[in-house]
């Protein structure tokens, strides 16, 4: 049996959950700060998310130490930026052996660029799955910037804003991955996934950045992916 786990904002991790998803056919479960893991053991679990301030998103960290499952594969997207060395800490997270992971870049969603992405690097590791093998994954050079409050420099960096085009539907708070959003506040659980803003109906919410971000975000691009297998 095979499990796959996602966790996206604006939907790069999801379209990269897709392929796995249609390749095995296997539904996608979100992952979100609340959710309660099934019982059920897995022989394999893909487990699918961003890279956030160069660490885990609050929600996956929470979740990897809970899935039942003999293997894992650790797939991280990021916005051809930086990559941090997440994949390296979430393999020390899990219950299980770590078979293949890759850092899987795609659009940034600061930029809002679509998720694309390249599916070629992503069959090497189908053919893992048929043939699990425990790998040790190579750790990543990790800047000092991602240890200093990344959910505040986040927030700060980061303004959300509602319109007054909002109808008060609520979507916003029911699709909040991390429960931040309560009436009309968004509380310092935030952690600017933009699902809220991506999703919002009526268009209500909108992004600023301030002048720190929005000169790091023209930074040249990386569009290497890294596979270990």
């Amino acid at each position: 049996m095979i499990c796959i786990y996602c966790f996206s904002g604006t939907g790069h991790s999801r379209a990269v959950a897709k392929f796995f998803s249609d390749s095995l056919k296997t539904e996608v479960t979100d992952i979100a700060l609340e959710m309660k893991i099934s019982c059920i053991e897995s022989e394999i679990s893909i487990v699918v998310f961003p890279v956030y301030n160069g660490n885990i998103p609050k929600p996956v960290k929470l979740i990897l130490p809970k899935i039942n499952s003999k293997y894992f594969v650790l797939i991280s997207t990021y916005g051809r930026m930086s990559t941090g060395n997440v994949l390296q800490e979430g393999s020390k997270l899990v219950n299980g052996k770590v078979i293949a992971a890759a850092y899987v870049p795609t659009g940034h969603t600061y930029l809002d660029e679509p998720a694309e992405f390249d599916s070629e690097i992503l069959q090497t590791i189908l053919k893992r799955i048929a043939h699990p093998k425990e790998i040790i994954i190579k750790k990543e050079r990790k800047g000092v910037l991602p240890c200093i409050f990344p959910n505040l420099r986040s927030r700060i960096s980061v303004r959300i804003h509602r319109t007054d085009d909002c109808n008060k539907c609520n979507l916003c708070v029911k699709n909040c991955p991390v429960k931040a959003i309560t009436d009309k506040n968004i509380n310092k659980n935030c952690i600017r996934c933009l699902r809220c803003v991506k999703n919002c109906p009526e268009n209500a919410l909108s992004v600023s950045f301030n002048p720190l971000l929005k000169k790091y975000l023209k930074n040249k691009k990386c569009t290497k992916s890294k596979i270990f297998i």
